[in-house]
């Protein structure tokens, strides 16, 4: 049984004290995996794993086995930990591929003997924006996508992510945020968004870098207004923005 499967349960007087003993063993086996992976991106919720693990512990103790409660529980918080860090990378792993994709596709278009260290600057800048937009790109859809308890833990996880994607895409053209949709959100393939797009999947792909490109653009705006304190533009919702 998992983590998240045992059932839920206020604790007893006793049960509370036990919680409260192996606090500081959840934090510091929190802080060994942390250094151990570097996954401090999800800190947050391996933090939180931990915890309902331990509640979980608590409620399912039995003193009568011989077990010490620290061991006990160990176990329990281990395993939500690593299971916590297995379903988070699978979506930034997903996302990764999509911001590979995107370096794949960008378009280099630096002079190193022509440029000025100022164009050079703005040319690099520009192509890790676009590699960056489509792994955020990536890592949305795959949270607008998921389902049950995992999806609305993701959506609440990266709302500021999701909230950020929206006024970006607010700022593209009909077409563009399709396309962006249809490979981020939907993770349809270039022919068949060729197909529903009624070109090529050459052309679909061509139109797919090009709506990337806006919308990095369109994310490095949003970000530099976010600093300014302007008004952003209506957001354009995502979900069921691709159907039909």
């Amino acid at each position: 049984m998992s983590h998240g499967d045992q059932a839920q349960g206020p604790l007893r007087a006793d049960q509370q004290a036990l919680v409260a003993q192996a606090v500081p063993l959840a934090e510091r086996l929190c802080d060994q995996f942390l250094r151990r992976t570097r996954a401090r991106y999800v800190a947050d919720d391996l933090r939180s794993a931990a915890l309902q693990a331990l509640h979980e512990a608590a409620l399912g103790y039995d003193p009568g086995r011989g077990v010490p409660f620290p061991v006990y529980a160990w176990r329990r918080i281990d395993g939500a930990l690593s299971d916590t860090l297995r379903q988070e990378s699978k979506h930034w792993r997903a996302a990764r591929e999509d911001g590979y994709d995107a370096a794949e596709a960008v378009d280099d278009a630096s002079d190193p003997l022509a440029d000025s260290d100022a164009e050079t600057t703005a040319h690099v800048d520009e192509m890790g924006d676009q590699v960056a937009a489509a792994a955020v790109l990536g890592l949305v859809g795959r949270a607008l996508a998921a389902t049950g308890e995992e999806g609305e833990r993701l959506r609440a996880t990266y709302d500021r992510a999701i909230r950020a994607v929206e006024d970006a895409l607010a700022r593209l053209t009909e077409e563009e945020r399709r396309v962006l949709l249809l490979h981020h959100v939907e993770e349809r393939t270039w022919q068949a968004i060729g197909d529903a797009l009624g070109c090529s999947e050459s052309t679909a792909k061509r139109r797919g870098t090009a709506a990337r490109k806006r919308f990095a653009a369109a994310l490095r705006a949003e970000r530099e207004h976010a600093q300014g304190g302007a008004s952003a533009p209506e957001r354009a919702g995502l979900s069921g923005a691709t159907s039909g």
